[in-house]
């Protein structure tokens, strides 16, 4: 049976040969599970060559990788060619973890989806500036890596640049799986636990359940009539719980208008939210159809309401 130490060894006796070939597909899968390419991933031996041995264990078809400023790139060939490019143009960038990785596992125990919170710092010329936070999702298959989605806010990339122009949206993420509107997570935020941390991209960070409170019964009733449509599998353990969404606009006519995807982390103490992280893209806010469908639905939520939460205005 292979162990992440065989994998890293031989991938790294093979891999003079042919890491400089963005055009390969490795067709070989690891044999591992989840647990197993986490392993691999972190191994320090890997570091020069990480992220052709992450593209080498996305499947060669089957996969899928979402990033929140680039949009979605399908199969292995695909994502190599995205992934290690972009990587070096961003070598300043640090990924910085905010919370243990989250594994959750399948009815035979293997590990079959991972989660990992992180915050970006650029690091120039010596000196570390705080960039936005953001979330990992991924999930495993038969020795494969076969979805990957880095959500996060982009709004701090999205700056005009020297002809003006920012850079374009990404199309939503479509995905094999149906999306699940009836599913009725908002009721975890009826059991908060009383030192409870809320982070939100668009409004800040809150502490303690009279904030949080005092925070969405002030917010939630001004958004309009919009649902979160679960675009993935729902992800629970013993003490945490995560889900992929696509907001999702209801006109006054019935008619739905896809507006942005999110990731949604809530964890756990004693059966009570102790801490909730909302990850979404608050620069797709800026895209007249999403305005339209917002409006559409009835919002009431202005500029200030933001202002007051994030900036205390």
């Amino acid at each position: 049976m292979t162990t992440p130490s065989d994998f890293v060894e031989d991938y790294l006796r093979e891999s003079g040969a042919f890491v400089e070939d963005l055009d390969r597909v490795r067709t070989s899968p690891s044999g591992l599970d989840g647990d197993g390419i986490l392993a691999v991933i972190a191994d320090p031996r890997l570091e020069p060559v990480v992220l052709h041995a992450l593209s080498d264990l996305m499947h060669p078809d089957d996969s899928f990788y979402f990033d929140a400023i680039y949009g979605g790139f399908h199969g292995q060939q695909a994502i190599r060619n995205w992934l290690i490019p972009t990587m070096a143009e961003i070598s300043f960038v640090e990924f910085v973890p905010t919370a243990e990785t989250e594994t959750f596992r399948g009815a035979d125990g293997r590990v079959t989806s991972s989660v990992d919170e992180w915050q970006m710092f650029a690091n120039i010329d010596g000196e570390r500036f705080p960039l936005p936070r953001g979330v990992s999702v991924r999930h495993y298959s038969d020795g494969w890596i076969v979805w990957n989605a880095d959500v996060y806010d982009t709004g701090a990339f999205r700056q005009p640049g020297p002809d003006g122009e920012t850079a374009p949206l990404p199309a939503p993420p479509r995905t094999e799986w149906d999306a699940s509107p009836s599913d009725p997570w908002e009721d975890v935020l009826d059991n908060l636990h009383p030192d409870v941390v809320y982070h939100d991209p668009l409004f800040g960070t809150f502490e303690g359940a009279q904030a949080v409170r005092t925070w969405l019964d002030d917010v939630m009733p001004k958004i309009g009539n919009v649902r979160h449509d679960v675009i993935g599998p729902v992800l629970v353990n013993d003490t945490c719980t995560v889900r992929e969404w696509m907001q999702v606009a209801v006109g006054a006519d019935g008619e739905t208008i896809p507006m942005f995807r999110g990731t949604s982390v809530h964890r756990f103490a004693a059966g009570a939210l102790i801490y909730a992280a909302d990850y979404f893209d608050t620069a797709e806010l800026t895209d007249p159809a999403v305005r339209a469908a917002s409006r559409a639905a009835g919002t009431t939520l202005t500029a200030a309401d933001i202002a007051r939460y994030r900036h205390g205005a």
